[in-house]
């Protein structure tokens, strides 16, 4: 818009009075000489691409319980799962932060490249640890578990209705399932509870874990979960 009025000199009013296209050219050519600056780039905290040696440990992280069912998320252990000796709040990068979401430890020993299954722990539950349980699966709770930042997924297969099978993944696994009333009574369930089917527990986790190696960094980085 040039400068104010009583301020203008006679150069001032020659650039007032030429066209739009005039004017129009020495910004861009200001916005290239930008643009042409050396500049730097950084990750930010818990974005950048991270390495692991075999026998590194690879933490697995838990961040909640959600159902489609109720739409009332809860914190994962709300439920008696196995802790580790201490909680804590692991949430590394922003995104993490504006979700809201609680991000916390876990007491899973994973370490890369090696392939063990372990007893994570064992524990007697009570009536009341068991009915929360039986609770949450009636109302079709997921976990969500994140791994070097990447969501835990379960994969499935369907059969379309042209009889081909597509792989699909489902974020999460699901915290148990109902068995159908007849499978429930065939359990030695009793009547009353066949008639609604019994709930199972889920507690026996297979992690696949996807990598990738190359030859312009040293170790693995986790691809896949």
């Amino acid at each position: 818009t040039g400068l104010p009025y009583r301020q203008r000199t006679p150069a001032a009013s020659r650039a007032a009075a030429m066209t739009p296209h005039h004017r129009r050219v020495p910004l861009l050519l200001g916005a290239l000489s930008l643009a042409v600056q050396p500049t730097a780039a950084f990750y930010l905290p818990g974005v950048a691409p991270k390495e692991f040696e075999d026998g590194d440990p690879v933490q697995v992280k838990v961040n909640k319980l959600t159902s489609t069912k109720t739409q009332l998320p809860y914190d994962y252990y709300s439920l008696p799962f196995c802790r580790p000796a201490e909680v804590m709040n692991v949430a590394e990068n922003l995104g993490e932060v504006m979700h809201g979401s609680v991000i916390q430890n876990s007491p899973y020993d994973i370490r890369m490249g090696e392939s063990k299954f372990k007893v994570l722990c064992r524990k007697m539950l009570s009536d009341s640890e068991a009915e929360l349980f039986a609770k949450r699966i009636t109302d079709e709770y997921r976990v969500h578990f994140i791994m070097d930042n990447l969501p835990a997924a379960t994969k499935m297969y369907r059969e379309m209705a042209d009889g081909k099978v597509v792989t699909m993944y489902d974020r999460g696994y699901a915290l148990g399932f109902v068995a159908p009333p007849a499978a429930a009574a065939g359990a030695g369930a009793g009547a009353k509870e066949a008639a609604k089917g019994v709930p199972y527990l889920h507690n026996h986790l297979r992690f696949v874990i996807k990598f990738h190696k190359d030859e312009s960094f040293t170790g693995a980085r986790i691809v896949g979960f």
